[in-house]
């Protein structure tokens, strides 16, 4: 085509090819400009239908005027021939900067905003683009940014300028000559070939993000059927993996783009340029002055905190995006172990790293196993037990397991390696860690298998293996002990100072002196020291997704050597890892989890279920504590994967509205009796407070002001009040205040403890009377469930079992959860049980009633787990 004119546009230059047609740079003679035309494809000019949609969208994206979008002059036809005209952009493509390498800092941010900031006005518009990648994006040599190629836009359908036809079908999108450079890019629903609305283009700048962060695509594949079922079904590696030095947020920030559920994503492209400004805004600013604790007034309190502040060390990742990394060890080889149905979880291997010891559900009981490294058949060491068997763990010298076991009461156990000789060693505990010597076992009062956040507050306990004396090591939150080569300290998982922070701390086992290892907003867990006491390996989200870290320590001191380095297994949630003797070997459970949100209908006479629950929403999400308005036509829930933020629907899963999107994390939404305010816990001001949201997402408000750890929040039937327990290093107690007074400007009512089991009750429920609250008693397993009668100021326990009570309408009956497998009926006055729904394998959650007890909303998990073992080089 060099050479020719078509019309009055002078052809001189080919600038490329698509499967939307050729594009060449040529001078407009009439008007004397440089201009860039795209030669429409045959198939435009036999489809008249065709011809005229394209023409309207195209005077759509004309009326765009913004700086960073390709301007489009004109749709002519000459002999033939439809063609675009368009500006002439001068500069490179990103794909060509990005060229495997990935960009700077600099040249990430000033590209990225400006491309999200394009995208946005043109979905404000109404216009959707369909084929954002990094050739179809100019950068001119002054760092313009401009979007290029509209051939594939589309009016979203409820433009009023749309005709409501369908988006292009999925074979004309992926057939020969029309997938090369885009299929990479496509979201799950455009690759399925699905109707599309504007949050495909904002996967598609996920894509994009990913590939200027780290130079590499997030999805791959060697044929195009590869790269979409990688689009499809996988989660892109941890970005941090690739390049180490990214920023804090800009991995959680691409992850949300490229969520599988649209409605996970950002839902505005606008959204997503102030995101990334904030972002670059915060990483260029200068690294504050600490700022000096402010005074506790528990002088007590005061004292521990301050111990505690000047022990801990914080572990700083400084941005130096392109300069010297830190090196990962590589991975030799990865086998998987197990495959069993359920759960194969707490690896434990043994020293020489021949076998492998864990807990599994093949039996239709967890049980204990053992397995040899690379064998496939595994013996089930406790068969004879028809308790739950968890949590083992190898001696060093390999010939002694300790587990948890529930039989008897519950408690540790230890046995020989291969079954024989089981005796109790203590009557609680979790998650048991051998000392070097083999004379002792370090335990935790909570315990911890997948999600580090699910439980209250754990102690720090040292047994003796032939006396079973107990010892308290540490009376501040721990999980997860393991116990340093040279006996002199432990490593384990806090959330001491605030809850919703979890962190690597250590700690003598004879001056009991708390040392920080970690300390910033990444959530790690699960730590194991090395044989030779020189790293800790643990688990965290600091990736982007749960997966195996080290850190290199100083075993005397406690204190970090170095930065934390990624070991990346292929896992999208990794648990439990066990270091062999000689560093190389490393264990770990592959966990897969969904909850969706189930419907069961109830006869309100005799409180049994009719029929089968139903699903209200499907898919592998993590949804949870759904709660029905008042008046039945709305259920709030919040998402665990992820960030937590807050959602509501209606009762078949339809009109899914998100009322919170912001790093606080927020759970466990409770409607207030009117249904005009939605209560639910948030860390939004530091530790976990009351918040109160409208349904429609405004009016955010914060109700408590306790400044210590605030648990669920039970609304009045009858007035303003509400019901918390908050939990303080003295005392564990629940409070009732009034939710239309500021928190300070008012006395609590303090509601006394329970001390006949010296626990707290963690109230759920109020009764529709007004005359009692519900509750069950903390600490894992429950104690039972537990009433408080406002009129005799009194506890009753009424059951030694359960947990999470719902008052039913008659203010006489609770629904309540038991061992996470059952749903039972309680007549508070006879207290006669009755149990009305079972799983097997899943784990169900608390139970919500709609007023007329007519339907029970309830999550139901489903978790997938089998051992793996990693081999470093």
């Amino acid at each position: 085509m060099v050479g020719t004119t078509i019309a009055h546009y002078r052809i001189y230059q080919p600038l490329g090819r698509g499967g939307m047609g050729e594009v060449y740079a040529a001078e407009d003679t009439k008007l004397g400009r440089q201009v860039a035309l795209k030669l429409l494809p045959g198939p435009f000019a036999d489809d008249v239908d065709r011809l005229k949609r394209l023409e309207r969208e195209a005077r759509a994206v004309a009326t765009l005027n913004h700086p960073n979008i390709v301007t489009i002059h004109s749709v002519e036809e000459s002999d033939g021939v439809h063609f675009l005209t368009m500006e002439l952009v001068e500069g490179k493509t990103l794909a060509n900067l990005i060229a495997g390498r990935g960009l700077r800092r600099d040249q990430f941010f000033r590209i990225a905003v400006q491309l999200a900031d394009a995208v946005g006005a043109a979905h404000e518009r109404g216009i959707i683009h369909r084929d954002l990648k990094p050739a179809n994006v100019m950068v001119t040599g002054d760092g313009r940014v401009k979007v290029l190629d509209f051939g594939l836009a589309k009016l979203k359908p409820d433009h009023p300028a749309a005709d409501g036809t369908a988006t292009v079908a999925s074979e004309q999108l992926t057939g020969d000559h029309h997938i090369v450079g885009t299929v990479a890019y496509m979201s799950p629903e455009q690759a399925e070939g699905l109707a599309l609305d504007h949050r495909s283009d904002i996967f598609s700048l996920g894509s994009i993000l990913f590939e200027m962060a780290t130079g590499a695509r997030p999805f791959k594949g060697e044929t195009t059927a590869s790269i979409i079922s990688s689009i499809l079904k996988d989660e892109p590696a941890p970005m941090v993996a690739v390049v180490p030095e990214l920023p804090r947020g800009l991995d959680r920030i691409i992850r949300r783009c490229l969520a599988k559920d649209r409605a996970r994503r950002y839902q505005s492209a606008l959204d997503l340029a102030h995101d990334l400004d904030e972002l670059q805004q915060q990483v260029d600013a200068p690294e504050p002055a600490p700022a000096r604790p402010a005074p506790r007034r528990r002088p007590g309190w005061a004292v521990a905190a301050l111990v505690l502040a000047a022990a801990a060390t914080a572990s700083i990742l400084a941005w130096r995006w392109n300069s010297t990394r830190s090196v990962a060890p590589e991975i030799a080889r990865i086998e998987q172990l197990t495959a069993d149905p359920g759960e194969e979880q707490s690896p434990s291997l043994s020293p020489d790293g021949k076998w492998v010891v864990y807990s599994g559900e093949s039996s239709g009981n967890p049980d204990i196993y053992l397995q040899g490294v690379g064998g496939q058949v595994a013996i089930n060491l406790t068969k004879d037990s028809p308790a739950a068997d968890s949590q083992p763990a190898f001696s060093f010298d390999g010939e002694r397991i300790a587990f948890r076991s529930e039989r008897g009461g519950g408690g540790l156990f230890v046995m020989g390696r291969t079954g024989e000789a089981v005796r109790r060693l203590t009557d609680r505990g979790f998650n048991p860690a051998w000392s070097p010597d083999g004379r002792q076992i370090a335990f935790t009062t909570e315990a911890v298998t997948v999600n580090p956040y699910s439980r209250e507050f754990g102690e720090l306990w040292v047994a003796n293996v032939d006396s079973g004396e107990l010892r308290r090591v540490s009376d501040f939150d721990a999980a997860q002990a393991s116990w340093s080569p040279g006996g002199q300290r432990l490593v384990y998982g806090s959330r001491f100072g605030d809850p919703s922070q979890a962190d690597i701390w250590t700690i003598g086992v004879i001056d009991g002196k708390p040392v920080r290892l970690t300390n910033d907003v990444h959530t790690d867990w699960n730590p194991v020291w090395s044989s030779d006491g020189g790293r800790i390996y643990f688990i965290s989200d600091r990736g982007g997704s749960m997966n195996l870290w080290r850190i290199a320590i100083d075993e005397r001191t406690g204190l970090p050597r170095g930065e934390p380095e990624p070991i990346v297994a292929p896992a999208s949630y990794l648990g439990s890892p066990s270091v062999s003797a000689d560093g190389r070997r490393i264990a770990y459970s592959s966990v897969l989890q969904n909850q969706n949100i189930q419907r069961a209908t109830l006869d309100p006479g005799t409180g049994t279920l009719r029929g089968e629950p139903v699903s209200v929403t499907t898919g592998s999400h993590l949804w949870s504590s759904p709660d029905p308005s008042p008046d039945g036509q709305w259920v709030a829930f919040y998402s665990r994967l992820g960030r937590e933020d807050l959602f509501v629907m209606r009762p078949d899963g339809t009109g899914v509205r998100q009322l919170t999107d912001d790093t606080a994390m927020d759970r466990t939404p409770r409607w207030s009796p009117d249904g005009r305010w939605i209560a639910a816990l948030s860390n939004r001001s530091g530790a976990h407070e009351i918040w109160a949201i409208r349904p429609d997402g405004s009016g955010l408000r914060q109700l408590t002001n306790a400044r210590t750890r605030t648990q669920f929040a039970v609304w009045s039937p009858r007035d303003s009040r509400m019901a918390v327990t908050i939990i303080r290093p003295d005392d564990r107690l629940v409070h009732v205040f009034a939710t239309d007074k500021p928190w300070d400007s008012q006395r609590p009512q303090v509601l006394p403890p329970l001390t006949e089991l010296g626990r707290p009750v963690i109230v759920t429920s109020w009764s529709p009377d007004g005359e009692r609250l519900a509750g069950h008693t903390g600490g894992v397993p429950s104690a039972g469930i537990v009433t408080y009668s406002f009129r005799t100021g009194q506890y009753e326990r009424l059951t030694d079992f359960g947990e999470w009570p719902t008052w039913l309408s008659d203010s006489r009956r609770i629904v309540f959860v038991a061992q996470g497998r059952h749903f039972y009926l309680l007549d508070s006055a006879s207290r006669k049980v009755d149990k009305i729904f079972s799983v097997t394998r899943e784990v169900i959650g608390p139970a919500r009633l709609t007023p007329d007890d007519r339907h029970m909303y309830f999550s139901r998990r489903l978790t997938e787990a089998d051992v793996w073992v990693l081999t470093l080089k």
